[in-house]
């Protein structure tokens, strides 16, 4: 059998690319609505700068906690299966839309 903290690495990841699906997507509904606005000679929304959704060394953080919360769900059982249950349950409810 595989090793938990694989399947919990893989369900943070699947995480990770939805979030990110989901940010792209927001910005392509800013960035159309912007050129509506534009066409329709309305005041356009302002955009919001590049780096507004990650502070300094965003990437470099979050890949730390990632590896302290897979080092700590591998050495304990108990909260491992609780934290893979419930990424299941909301990975189910995500997938149900």
């Amino acid at each position: 059998m595989p090793d938990p903290s694989f399947f919990a690495q893989q369900a943070a990841q699947q995480a990770q690319q939805q979030a990110q699906q989901a940010h792209q997507q927001a910005m392509r509904a800013h960035q159309q609505a912007h050129q509506h606005a534009v066409r329709h000679g309305h005041r356009p929304p302002p955009m919001p700068p590049s780096g507004a959704y990650r502070g300094r060394g965003g990437g470099l953080v979050s890949f730390l906690i990632l590896v302290a919360v897979v080092v700590v769900l591998a050495r304990n059982t108990e909260l491992r299966e609780s934290v893979l249950g419930s990424i299941q349950h909301l990975l189910a409810q995500i997938q149900e839309g």
